[in-house]
């Protein structure tokens, strides 16, 4: 088999083609290194962060209580807030309860006015009396 001129032109054609394509997805793979690389952390602070983080974790484990003791705490809260709600009055009691001591007091101060009202006609009828 013999490759005439036309031929070779071909195969260089596509062997530059091929080397372009190649070299363009080299170059596409550096520049998104690069991109990645511009974005990285440095060692320094990727250490400093890594420590806070370490120092926060130490922290929540030392102040960690389990599950068991919150909900003791939770059952002792609930018991708190039913022997509250047993001995001490809502605030709608308290409004109700003052509004019928407010109504008695209105009846009794009615009655004494009532008594003073008597005793004046009273005290009058007398004087009248002793006028005449």
């Amino acid at each position: 088999m013999q490759f005439d001129a036309g031929t070779w032109w071909l195969a260089v054609l596509l062997l530059g083609g091929l080397t372009g394509a190649l070299g363009y997805m080299i170059k596409h793979s550096f520049d998104k290194i690069e991109k990645k690389l511009d974005t990285a952390v440095p060692k320094e602070d990727f250490d400093t962060k890594i420590a806070n983080h370490e120092a926060q974790i130490r922290k929540i484990q030392e102040t960690y209580t389990p599950r068991t003791t919150h909900d003791k705490d939770v059952g002792e809260l609930r018991e708190k807030i039913s022997r509250i709600s047993e001995n001490y009055l809502t605030k709608e009691d308290f409004y109700r309860e003052n509004t019928k001591t407010d109504r008695k007091i209105e009846s009794a101060n009615q009655k004494i006015d009532r008594v003073i009202e008597l005793q004046m006609q009273l005290l009058q009828q007398l004087s009248q009396k002793e006028n005449s």
